[in-house]
């Protein structure tokens, strides 16, 4: 393998053509909003499978041991704790309206692919970018950033005061304020079981099954719960 010079885009560009992505769809009409999905799951894919392929993910090893079952287990007790307090606690659920999901955005016959397309994003995509941004990246980079620094010289899931404090506020800066209470649970959580495993793998099956159980909650179990005005509460907002 020819070598090459360490720099930060395989584990920026793919979150940042996300967030772009993102930035974009909330600027097109609802028409559009399929074809929007189908981009915001294939561009992110597309840039992780390559950077994969030409080894600049040095940190993250595709393996499955007895932890990974513990991996999977913790990242769905996380999703009934993310979904768990907007069922108990009305005041903290947002009004989203017709801005939540609609698993019916390209007709009725497309629902299962939408839905396929849905998981593929939220629960295979999405942990493997935000992990590898986040927690190889931001978290090791804030560690070396005064001194210009290689984040790639730092140990994966080294503890500092100053790394650990950049991630949870960048964890609650990327998402909705409504989320912040039940994301900053579940980003110390699973920043405190980083620190135990030492793997960005099993950080990603953690995210993966947390968001994977949040979307089949929504599939089946929307308005299985009582919303408190008298109708049931749909459960797409959550993801």
């Amino acid at each position: 393998m020819v070598e090459r010079e360490p720099t930060v885009w395989p584990h920026v560009l793919p979150m940042m053509s996300f967030l772009l992505l993102i930035e974009i769809g909330g600027r097109i009409s609802d028409d559009d909003s399929f074809g929007m999905l189908a981009v915001r799951v294939v561009v992110p894919l597309a840039l992780l499978v390559f950077f994969w392929w030409r080894g600049d993910y040095p940190e993250l090893r595709f393996r499955v041991t007895g932890m990974t079952v513990a991996d999977a287990a913790l990242g769905t007790i996380l999703a009934a704790a993310w979904i768990g307090p907007f069922l108990l606690f009305p005041a903290l659920r947002p009004t989203i309206g017709d801005s939540a999901f609609d698993p019916a955005m390209a007709g009725q016959s497309l629902i299962p692919l939408v839905l396929s397309l849905r998981m593929l994003g939220y629960a295979v995509v999405t942990p493997w970018m935000e992990e590898l941004f986040m927690r190889s990246f931001v978290m090791r980079f804030a560690d070396t950033y005064a001194d210009g620094g290689d984040f790639q010289d730092v140990p994966i899931a080294r503890f500092t005061w100053h790394s650990f404090a950049v991630v949870m506020v960048v964890f609650l800066a990327t998402h909705l304020m409504w989320e912040w209470p039940v994301m900053f649970v579940w980003s110390l959580i699973t920043m405190l079981w980083f620190y135990y495993r030492k793997d960005i793998f099993a950080l990603i099956v953690v995210h993966a099954f947390t968001n994977g159980a949040i979307l089949i909650a929504a599939i089946f179990f929307s308005d299985s719960f009582p919303a408190g005005d008298g109708t049931m509460l749909p459960l797409w907002f959550l993801v």
